[in-house]
């Protein structure tokens, strides 16, 4: 019973800790041990390294020794096959100062020698000494001429012993340091076990460390995201996530419980007042119509009053009486006129056979022949494949119209227009062309080449299933191409646009 009532105040004393000293407990059970584990592993393998490192340089240093003295001896001997010249005899210094680099380093002894290894260093040592001073005296008496075979004898029985002196400590130094190594290997394997025993030791504190950060923050923390979630999804009268903490977590989830009720009566407050608002607009826009159809069917009336066949009947009437003056030339054009005025109230098609559109640049070539007499001409070069082929109304009149005002107005003489219509496998293209005084096209389209007009044609062309490009070069002229693409590509096109 003390057990349980103490593990339940236990309980309820971490419920009530705040989260950033749970953290911090959770962190210090784990973190400290294996801080000091890791303290005593870096200091043994510090040490570890070196002893091996010591071990490794005096074997290196017996070695390196060993080399540059043969290389020496090499040297030596070949003072008994040829003469001594500076060259040799400089190579000859050179080694014997390598040599003795080398023994310093080798006869300084090292921390873990024991007395057998300090004994021999001693020994070659002095032997070493002994023999660079019957060295020096021989190599004296060989620069002045005279060869000592004696002393050379004597030199050659110091370098035996020296030799000896040298693979005896090597012998020495490689035992010690195996012995060396297997300590060394016991004392790892001692501190492996310990550090498995430790790294065990950790993982059970990590695991308990880890179920109570789930159980007293991530689990609160995911109903209350599921709560939020739900919320996100217009569920405002869902359960409140259930929390009995006493931390920053336990007071998030009251007061998202609180907010959450006050979300739920604040929506359904603001739909009533939506149903309301939207009843109200509804009635609004039905007694909009109905006004819209009134209007309409006003305007309707009134524009029924007109009778288009009034003014047909005058211009006719104009035409007769200058055919009865023998005005040839305003008869004909009050004809064309007529046809045009005909064609552009009475024509309710939207898209229509490019021979119409033709016909009706040609009643308007004809006025603007009249009106301009020498100073424009005309030329039109049309493919009859492309005659049936369909297009937006008014759709090559304004270009004519725009290259004559904006183009050539100002021009005195020479202007010249040409329009030409060619069929291709990509479909029909027609082509306006004037030399007039064009414009920059780097520049945006000047002011008068711009507006509704050329806006419009462009528009309805694409809706259609066609294009409009135009090119201009200023002081050239300017070329408008309307491209009319076959009904299969159209019919692909929109269906690619859809999907």
């Amino acid at each position: 019973m003390k057990q349980d009532r103490a593990g339940r105040t236990c309980i309820q004393i971490w419920s009530r800790l705040p989260i950033q000293h749970k953290m911090a407990c959770l962190l210090g059970v784990f973190l400290l041990p294996m801080l000091a584990l890791t303290a005593v592993l870096s200091v043994e393998f510090y040490s570890y390294r070196e002893q091996a490192d010591a071990i490794m340089s005096d074997y290196a240093s017996c070695v390196s020794y060993a080399t540059a003295f043969q290389t020496e001896n090499e040297l030596m001997e070949q003072l008994l096959y040829a003469p001594p010249g500076d060259a040799l005899l400089g190579r000859l210094a050179d080694a014997q100062a390598v040599s003795d680099r080398e023994l310093a380093g080798l006869t300084a002894g090292s921390a873990y020698d024991g007395a057998q290894a300090l004994g021999l260093r001693r020994a070659l040592s002095q032997s070493m000494s002994h023999y660079r001073a019957g060295q020096a005296a021989f190599l004296t008496a060989l620069r002045s001429g005279s060869f000592d075979a004696d002393a050379y004898r004597r030199l050659a029985d110091q370098r035996v012993y020296i030799q000896g002196y040298t693979a005896d400590l090597t012998d020495v130094l490689l035992r010690a340091g195996r012995t060396s190594y297997l300590d060394l290997g016991q004392q790892l394997a001692l501190r492996n076990f310990t550090l498995i025993f430790v790294l065990i030791a950790a993982m059970l504190g990590l695991t308990v460390g880890v179920t109570l950060l789930v159980r007293n923050i991530v689990t609160p923390v995911r109903r209350l995201s599921e709560a939020a979630g739900r919320l996100e999804r217009g569920d405002y009268d869902g359960p409140d996530p259930v929390c009995a903490q006493e931390d920053e977590i336990g007071q998030l989830s009251r007061a998202f419980a609180a907010m959450r009720a006050q979300i739920s009566k604040n929506i359904h407050a603001l739909e009533a007042e939506a149903q309301l608002e939207k009843n109200l607009r509804l009635h609004e826009a039905e007694e909009a119509r109905l006004k819209q159809l009134v209007q309409e069917s006003r305007f309707a009336h009134l524009q029924s009053q007109i009778n288009p066949h009034f003014l047909f009947n005058t211009l006719q009437t104009i035409s007769t009486m200058a055919g009865m003056e023998q005005a040839a030339v305003t008869e004909d054009m009050i004809v064309r006129l007529a046809k045009f005025f005909r064609y552009t109230l009475e024509t309710d098609a939207v898209l229509l056979p490019l021979g119409q559109e033709l016909d009706l640049v040609r009643d308007y070539i004809s006025l603007q022949e009249m009106r301009f007499a020498d100073r424009i001409t005309f030329e039109m070069d049309c493919d009859a494949a492309c005659q049936d082929v369909t297009l937006p109304k008014f759709t090559l009149q304004p270009l004519v119209e725009n290259a004559i005002v904006h183009g050539l107005r100002d021009r005195p003489a020479g202007g010249r227009i040409r329009i030409t219509t060619r069929s291709s496998p990509q479909g029909c293209c027609i082509t306006i062309t004037d030399n007039g005084c064009g414009f920059a096209a780097a520049a945006a389209r000047p002011a008068q080449h711009r507006g509704i007009g050329l806006d419009n044609i462009a528009e309805r062309l694409s809706i259609r299933g066609g294009a409009l490009h135009i090119r201009s070069v200023p002081g050239l002229g300017t070329a408008a191409r309307v491209w009319i693409y076959p009904a299969k590509e159209e019919e692909q096109h929109a269906e690619n646009s859809g999907g």
